[in-house]
């Protein structure tokens, strides 16, 4: 028993990745009554790209399977915010830490150097620095800045990778693309809506343990 506990627990692994994670943010409003929109008199820039890095653990459930979770760095938002009538502009970017839960699959060729895999599963975003509000713009245009630019502290999101790894020393050398889609609402004001997705490319390197 105690032999196959042991075998089982060297298929864990222990991965760190970085690489880079491009970020559209999709952005629409609601009529306030107002009889115009503010989205109507702004510019937006809707896509961040900025490096990011996460530390992952995969613990080994039998049969290629693995129950994998970590904590991710990433950076989000809208990097420009224009109100073309009076030369205005602010950005609005974002930076979490994330909580990634999966289900993953690891098949590995014959000789087991070489392997392919996916994973699934969703990812809560936590807000730990973000963009200045609106009393910082401190000028009569704010109201503009504070529509679009106000970010919750937290986002939920399906999140979804495949990749190949390749053995190498103690472990496997890994690429991967990330896939992100923003299941909640990221702006704070209550007549407008923002929903994220994400494409990310990463290279890593998984110990087994």
């Amino acid at each position: 028993m105690c032999a196959v506990a042991n075998m089982t627990f060297g298929q864990n692994q222990l991965r760190l990745r970085a690489g880079f994670l491009s970020t559209n943010t999709a952005v629409s409003e609601y009529s306030q009554g107002l009889g115009y929109f503010y989205y109507d008199s702004v510019t937006i820039d809707p896509r961040v790209t900025a490096a990011t890095m996460s530390v992952e653990m995969d613990i080994d459930m039998g049969k290629g399977f693995y129950f994998s979770t970590g904590l991710s760095y990433s950076k989000k938002g809208l990097p420009l915010i224009y109100y073309p009538r009076g030369a205005y502009g602010y950005s609005a970017i974002q930076e979490y830490m994330g909580l990634n839960i999966q289900i993953k699959y690891h098949y590995k060729f014959r000789d087991e150097k070489f392997g392919i895999f996916a994973a699934t599963g969703f990812r809560s975003d936590f807000a730990v620095a973000g963009p200045p509000s609106a009393e910082i713009a401190n000028d009569s245009k704010a109201e503009y800045f504070n529509a679009f630019g106000t970010f919750k502290a937290s986002e939920f999101s399906f999140n979804t990778i495949f990749g190949v790894s390749y053995k190498f020393g103690p472990g496997d050398i890994t690429i991967d693309a990330n896939l992100l889609y923003g299941l909640s609402d990221v702006l704070a004001d209550r007549f407008t809506v923002g929903r994220t997705f994400s494409i990310g490319l990463s290279l890593g390197y998984s110990w087994y343990l």
